[in-house]
């Protein structure tokens, strides 16, 4: 059982299936949720796979350049040498 200290945040789990969410910079992003991976696509860009970080996690996601960060209806896309951004379903 969580305690509000974070402590389970990396065992905590993502609805799975697909979501659509608009992002800060104004981008759409549909993320396919399957558990030990996700499909993140955005805008009309080529779909991008990236396996659970650490491999337990159902929260986190991630393969250079790409890290995704799902909580509720938030995700946070971050790409190495881009400011991170925010979307919400």
């Amino acid at each position: 059982m969580a305690d509000g200290s974070g402590a389970d945040a990396g065992r905590a789990s993502a609805p799975r299936g697909k979501a659509t969410y608009r992002c800060d910079d104004g981008a759409r992003m549909a993320v396919e949720n399957r558990g030990a991976s996700v499909i993140v696509t955005v805008d009309d860009s080529a779909p991008i796979i990236l396996p659970a970080s650490p491999a337990d996690s159902r929260i986190r996601y991630g393969a250079p350049p790409y890290a995704l960060l799902l909580d509720r209806n938030e995700a946070l896309l971050m790409k190495s040498g881009a400011a991170p951004n925010t979307c919400r379903r």
